[in-house]
């Protein structure tokens, strides 16, 4: 049953996970042998985790569950005091790179819960508010920690450095702007730093038709639905999200009834700064809390991506709004939604309301964590084509 919902799972489709779950228990076990032999006090947000486990019997009880529901031949923690040492030493180092595939773990928090999120008692400790508040503490923390010079130690040209010629070659660094070459750690103040690093001008050119929808950044078209209805957008495994939730009750939400959906998935290492799809101005912006590792799984063929759904992480996922008013009238109103799936799911919002911008002008970035993104139109979308097809960021992928 785990290794089914493994295979389905978001972190195996996008590609930051290994594609055989083997792989993740080679790495956890040991990751979670060394993270046993820690020393001294949790850190203050993972202590607060602790707390919030210790005081709710119901988290207690699910915590508990979900380390008993894993398969008996590989149950990597001893107990839940275990576990949390795993979390600490996670958010207190930088992520490593891999050359090897089968071994790249690029998002360890993700690793690390990945087969108890697929548990019975995992998926509902998730989506419990308290755990996922003191999670969204830890998060934070990690985030800052990886904002901090002392992240960089990661960021070197030798062995599994972010820098070495192999990573160099296959995150296409050529096309970003690196702060200097002939400096350590090439100029980057922290590993997020790098992370969200800024693409050259020339590497992604704007597309010049005043009609066209262009791509906000790098990314695979994974799905697009059309004529999109009130009360729901698509079933997933049976549950249908409203747009009122997508939107968070936002009025402009109704505008995007019978309009257009697109939902597109970005490469774990990838290009993680957004971009105005159109002309127009920013009508409203905001960042709304949600959960950080809520389950989602593909829908129906495994690892094709095409059948992939975004809804659930749409509703309740972490996630960005920003409504931008296009001046070009065939295109009305358009809402770029930067999801964060997982790990530190950072989402930071440049744009303000009532700013003009222009197809191209940089609208934020994602800090270190899974991502996607998710757009509504008001137009049918006949334009957009199929799905399946990557895009780079400011191409026309619509007219």
């Amino acid at each position: 049953m785990i290794d089914a919902r493994y295979t389905d799972s978001f972190g195996r489709v996008a590609g930051y996970l290994p594609p055989d779950r083997k792989s993740v228990d080679a790495w956890l076990g040991g990751f979670t042998a060394r993270a046993q032999q820690r020393k001294g006090e949790l850190s203050p947000p993972v202590a607060a985790l602790k707390q919030v486990i210790e005081a709710d019997r119901n988290v207690q009880t699910l915590v508990t569950g979900m380390l008993g529901e894993l398969p008996r031949q590989f149950r990597p923690f001893q107990d839940v005091d275990h576990l949390l040492k795993c979390v600490d030493q996670v958010v207190t180092t930088a992520p490593e790179y891999h050359a090897d595939p089968d071994k790249r773990i690029l998002f360890p928090l993700s690793a690390l819960f990945a087969p108890l999120s697929l548990t019975e008692a995992g998926t509902a400790v998730f989506r419990l508010p308290a755990f996922n508040t003191a999670l969204r503490s830890v998060l934070k923390a990690w985030c800052a920690f990886l904002d901090s010079p002392q992240s960089r130690y990661v960021l070197t040209d030798t062995g599994n450095g972010w820098l070495s010629l192999q990573a160099a070659e296959q995150n296409q660094l050529d096309d970003y702007v690196i702060p200097d070459l002939n400096a350590e750690h090439w100029g980057f103040t922290s590993f997020n730093d790098y992370f969200h690093r800024k693409i050259k001008p020339e590497a992604r050119p704007v597309a010049a038709d005043p009609n066209a929808v262009t791509a906000p950044g790098d990314a695979t078209i994974t799905r697009i639905d059309r004529n999109i209805g009130k009360k729901s957008v698509i079933p997933l495994k049976g549950q249908s999200y409203a747009l009122a939730d997508m939107f968070n009750y936002h009025p402009f939400g109704d505008r995007f009834v019978g309009g257009t959906a697109v939902h597109m998935m970005i490469p774990g290492t990838g290009y993680h700064r957004w971009h105005a799809p159109v002309d127009g101005v920013v009508r409203h912006a905001e960042v709304v809390p949600g959960e950080v590792f809520s389950v989602a799984e593909t829908t129906g063929s495994g690892s094709d991506t095409q059948d992939f759904s975004l809804n659930s992480a749409a509703a309740v996922n972490t996630r960005g709004l920003i409504f931008i008013e296009s001046t070009a009238p065939r295109i009305g109103m358009v809402c770029l939604m930067p999801i964060g799936m997982s790990e530190v799911s950072s989402i930071t919002i440049s744009a303000h309301e009532g700013q003009e911008v222009r197809k191209g002008d940089e609208l934020g970035f994602f800090s270190y964590g899974g991502s996607t993104h998710f757009m509504a139109t008001e137009g049918d979308g006949s334009e957009f084509g199929r799905p399946g097809r990557s895009v780079r960021a400011n191409s026309n992928i619509a007219r």
